[in-house]
């Protein structure tokens, strides 16, 4: 050991070992010990420490629907040193057919420092630097990790540049549309240490071809050209496809994910020294990813519809529309980020205010054939802005566009609920308050319960998905994808999406991380998708029970409505979701069962 490495910084290994120079070593290294750990998790996986739901055990199990995405994860805890280690997934076979290698997706989570809060919130505290594992990657290199002076550094082409620099130091602002940051295309090898823990993340998409059964494969541990050791993977494939979210109260209203920050289409180009087809690239791969984690409604992008005549704006969002049809989203409802209220400068001007908005139906009356469509107004408007929206929103409801809009308790239903369509509730899931904006006909959805940011998987499992659901909720609607660049601020402010400790208030609320190669995930993401799964299960039990219970013997109607009593009484806010998850499997099969007979 190298005597000016402290004992509490030996995770440095972790990022930063190399194998030692020389030929390779051909010596057979011991086996590791292996623990399998759920995948989404509020305790965190540190390189120190065995956590407290590890498990002894070369088994890992998952049960999917054809067609989902499911993760499990284990960790790797080396009794010697492993320089280069590989892993490789075999095929998944069963009885009945193949999951091919190709669907199973490995990535190493990477351990880095972030804010004193990490995990846990969404506020900042740069006074404290903490270990938080959060990002998925397959070169592990991406990112070094200094543990004495507690900084991350990134790949940037081929030179590392300090990500870990307080608000004093920035010199200039990090532009990911155009610096050369890029994760591998496949998994790399890992410089594992001895004693230093790495989890390890897969993720299984099931086929929807699959035929139901259990497959078995292996995920190998290679050394040196050698087989070092294995797990097996165990993948119970159920009967059913999920169907896409609905509301808890109304099997009829679609729930809908969508969220803030998903569009760079419409930034300009000349702003961030970049190309339209540059952008058009990203955007695409933007769209890609959004798709694959549930998100089902993305908002359409209106940015520059200030303007009363603006022909190139209206192109890019006709580009940006057909783009998010390719990529397989819904349109209907069309949810967009504009723009139904004055200008600062057209207060006084409603004539003004209503030629855009004129305009701005023409646009999206081009792009669709219902009426289906929601603009927004101010975001978190007080009174004073609420009383002149009134007027404004009138008029945008008699050309039949609807209004959504961020609201809070006792200032918005009161002020001006008979406006809005669509309200989106900052904090978490409040049944009451659902209840109100329920008996106007508004949709509802949450922001801000919590805002991202936090690492935790479960977090955004929970309060994306079945608590947020079971609270009669109407869709999911949180800010945001990742800290998106200012159009004319982010040189002035440096802005670096990759650093945790330039902010003021809050951390960076990321989901992601952007590239121009693509969009690196986090486990939060995962988590993300997770919960959105969780109300897939949840409306495909409720779709079987009405089945059953409109078309069944007393046998199938009793169980449909004990299934359905078993529903209403888990708690989407305490509840243990991997058990929830397995009770909702299990009912459904129930009631297949039962109606069979």
């Amino acid at each position: 050991m190298n005597p000016t490495i402290k004992p509490l910084s030996l995770h440095l290994a972790l990022s930063l070992a190399v194998a030692p120079p020389g030929a390779a070593d051909t010596r057979t290294p011991e086996k590791p010990d292996l623990y399998a750990v759920p995948a989404l998790s509020s305790i965190p996986r540190m390189p120190d420490r065995i956590p407290s739901d590890a498990v002894t055990d070369r088994t890992l199990r998952m049960t999917a629907a054809k067609g989902e995405y499911e993760p499990v994860s284990f960790l790797i805890h080396p009794r010697s040193d492993l320089p280069k280690l590989e892993m490789k997934a075999t095929a998944l076979t069963g009885q009945s057919g193949t999951i091919p290698a190709e669907e199973i997706d490995i990535k190493l989570v990477k351990v880095w420092y972030q804010a004193g809060t990490g995990w846990y919130s969404y506020f900042a505290d740069t006074a404290r630097r903490e270990l938080i594992p959060e990002l998925l990657l397959n070169d592990d290199s991406l990112i070094r990790v200094d543990h004495e002076k507690k900084e991350n550094y990134l790949r940037v082409g081929k030179e590392y540049r300090s990500i870990s620099y307080p608000a004093s130091e920035a010199t200039e602002g990090f532009n990911y549309l155009v610096e050369p940051v890029a994760d591998s295309e496949t998994l790399q090898p890992v410089n594992l240490k001895a004693g230093q823990n790495q989890q390890v993340w897969i993720t299984v998409r099931v086929p929807k071809e699959t035929p139901e059964g259990v497959y078995q494969g292996e995920v190998q541990l290679w050394h040196n050209g050698k087989a070092l050791d294995a797990v097996k993977l165990l993948v119970r494939v159920l009967p059913f496809e999920l169907p896409d979210p609905k509301t808890y109260y109304n099997l009829e209203n679609d729930y809908l994910v969508t969220l803030y920050s998903t569009s760079v289409l419409t930034y300009k180009p000349e702003l961030f020294g970049t190309t339209a087809k540059a952008l058009e690239s990203i955007q695409t791969k933007i769209f890609e990813n959004l798709r694959k984690h549930n998100i089902s409604h993305p908002r359409l992008s209106t940015a520059g519809m200030y303007a009363i005549n603006a022909p190139e704006t209206v192109a890019l969002m006709k580009r940006e529309f057909a783009l998010m049809k390719a990529a397989g989203f819904s349109t209907k409802p069309l949810i967009t980020d504009g723009w139904s209220y004055p200008k600062p400068n057209e207060m006084d001007n409603p004539e003004r205010t209503h030629q855009r908005i004129d305009g701005l139906d023409t646009a999206l009356r081009e792009l669709v054939d219902h009426d289906d469509i929601y603009v927004s107004s101010w975001d978190e408007a007080g009174p004073d802005r609420i009383r002149i929206m009134r007027e404004v929103q009138e008029y945008t409801a008699k050309h039949g566009l609807k209004l959504w809009m961020t609201t809070h308790k006792e200032r918005h239903f009161e002020m001006a609920g008979y406006l809005i369509d669509f309200a989106n509730h900052g904090g978490f899931a409040d049944r009451e308050n659902v209840r109100q904006w329920h008996t106007v006909g508004a949709k509802v959805g949450s922001y801000a319960g919590p805002h991202t940011g936090p690492e935790n998987p479960d977090v955004f499992r929970r309060w994306e998905g079945f608590a947020r659901y079971k609270e009669n909720y109407d869709a999911s609607f949180n800010y945001k994808y990742f800290s998106q660049l200012h159009s004319t601020l982010w040189k002035k402010n440096k802005q670096n999406v990759w650093n945790d400790f330039a902010g003021g208030t809050f951390r960076q609320f990321n989901l992601v991380y952007p590239t121009p190669a693509g969009m690196i995930d986090t486990i939060a993401w995962e988590g993300f998708r997770e919960g959105i799964d969780d109300v897939r299960y949840a409306t495909k039990l409720k779709q079987e029970a009405e089945r059953a219970i409109r078309e069944g013997d007393v046998d199938a109607r009793l169980a449909a409505k004990k299934a359905l009593m078993k529903l209403e009484l888990m708690d989407g806010r305490t509840a243990d979701l991997n058990h929830v998850r397995q009770e909702m499997i299990e009912s459904i099969l129930g009631i297949r069962a039962a109606m069979k007979k």
